[in-house]
């Protein structure tokens, strides 16, 4: 059996419906690490998942975790709790990824309300594609100044979308420059680590490039990383990514957070 097969075959610990909209109900799931006690905190891993915010229109039965499941229980192997969750399609969303943001923000709102073993200060985001880039919309408050319940002091983001404006993404909102991280550097408190595939052809490499330039004018902790021969979504198990292609990802992103 593989590494991926072994992941796979892990079953949440809670398993959730974190919100309902108009009757769709929103999943969310927690791995614990071995020896879990629900007395003491842990540091936590949560992770947002991409798919160009393509999403939930009905309530999922038997949600496996999507596709960064595999990802969180790689670290509740190697004892962080693990949280990952979805959202609406954008299609069915008010404004779009408005819409969606609203959803992640409230993830994080009843994972802040709800589980107490979840030690605040010591939380590593990380999100995929269009899960890249909620994950940095979170972390920057966009849009708007709009605040989120928890704040990460670590994010790690896959050939994120930063330029919503330009180019293929244009769709995802009535006013897409409100949702466009690389239009509103600021300066927050998190080590930010950006990774993207050489071999992208989904997002442009030279978009991250870009918005880590602005980020790093802006004050900010950012560590960019360009792998060569990677195509898009190359952190994801099963994917365009081979397993240890994968874990290689995994494991620099444990190197530079120090996990």
């Amino acid at each position: 059996m593989s590494y991926t097969e072994e992941l796979t075959k892990i079953k949440a610990d809670v398993s959730v419906f974190y919100k309902t909209v108009d009757d769709l109900q929103l999943p969310l799931q927690v791995f614990f690490p071995d020896s879990f006690d629900q007395a003491k905190s842990y540091p936590t891993v949560i992770a947002i998942h991409g798919g160009a915010w393509n999403s939930l229109k009905e309530t999922p039965v038997d949600w496996d975790g999507g596709w960064m499941g595999n990802n969180v229980k790689y670290y509740q192997q190697k004892g962080y709790v693990g949280i990952v969750f979805s959202y609406r399609d954008f299609a069915i969303c008010p404004d779009g990824v408005g819409g969606i943001l609203e959803d992640c923000r409230d993830a994080m709102e009843y994972i802040a309300n709800t589980f107490s073993f979840v030690d605040a200060n010591n939380i590593l985001l990380m999100g995929d594609s269009a899960g890249g880039h909620l994950a940095l919309c979170l972390a920057m408050n966009l849009p708007n100044h709009t605040p989120c319940a928890l704040h990460p002091k670590k994010i790690a983001v896959y050939n994120p979308v930063t330029d919503c404006v330009s180019g293929l993404w244009s769709y995802c909102a009535k006013e897409p420059n409100l949702y466009s991280p690389v239009h509103h550097p600021k300066k927050i408190v998190a080590d930010i680590l950006l990774m993207h595939g050489l071999s992208d052809s989904v997002v442009s490499i030279e978009e991250s490039r870009i918005f880590t330039q602005k980020m790093k004018e802006a004050g900010n902790q950012i560590t960019m990383m360009e792998i060569p021969g990677a195509e898009h979504a190359f952190i994801l198990f099963g994917y365009t990514n081979s397993e240890e292609g994968v874990l290689e990802a995994l494991r620099l992103t444990d190197k530079h957070f120090d996990l």
